[in-house]
């Protein structure tokens, strides 16, 4: 028995209850959606929640509000999901930091020059001559005084 088991027995319960939901079965014409909507950090329901990988020693919780967020200074870019309404929407906003924009993640940019097709050798017009910094004497010498 493991231990979370016999707390269970026990009759505790753990605080991050209303964020786990049963499974059902699903038909084939049915598709399962699951939204969050409960902040584990103001233990209220909010609208905007979404799961947050952070590395605030302070708070112990994935799923979190905006509001919360804000006030905790957790920045955006540590933000996993774009499940509530308002980030489908791209009316998400963050008044903490910048918000992150997961339409650029989709895009793969290849950022290295020797990948781009304009710099390829192929396409690369042939370098111009250039014209030699010097100038050859009646007797052969190279004159660098011009």
């Amino acid at each position: 028995m493991s231990l979370k088991e016999a707390l269970a027995k026990a009759g505790l319960k753990t605080t991050k209850s209303e964020n786990e939901r049963r499974q059902k079965a699903l038909n084939k014409n049915e598709k399962f959606q699951e939204t969050r909507i409960f902040c584990e950090v103001c233990e209220t329901t909010q609208q905007d929640v979404e799961r947050y990988t952070h590395k605030n020693a302070l708070i112990d919780a994935e799923w979190i509000c905006v509001n919360c967020a804000d006030k905790n200074s957790i920045h955006d870019d540590f933000r996993q999901t774009r499940q509530s309404h308002a980030s489908k929407n791209k009316s998400f906003k963050r008044f903490y930091g910048p918000t992150k924009d997961f339409n650029k993640e989709a895009k793969f940019e290849k950022k290295n020059p020797r990948f781009n097709k304009q710099n390829t050798r192929r396409t690369k017009e042939a370098p111009e001559k250039k014209k030699p910094r010097y100038t050859i004497d009646e007797n052969g010498e190279k004159n660098f005084n011009c």
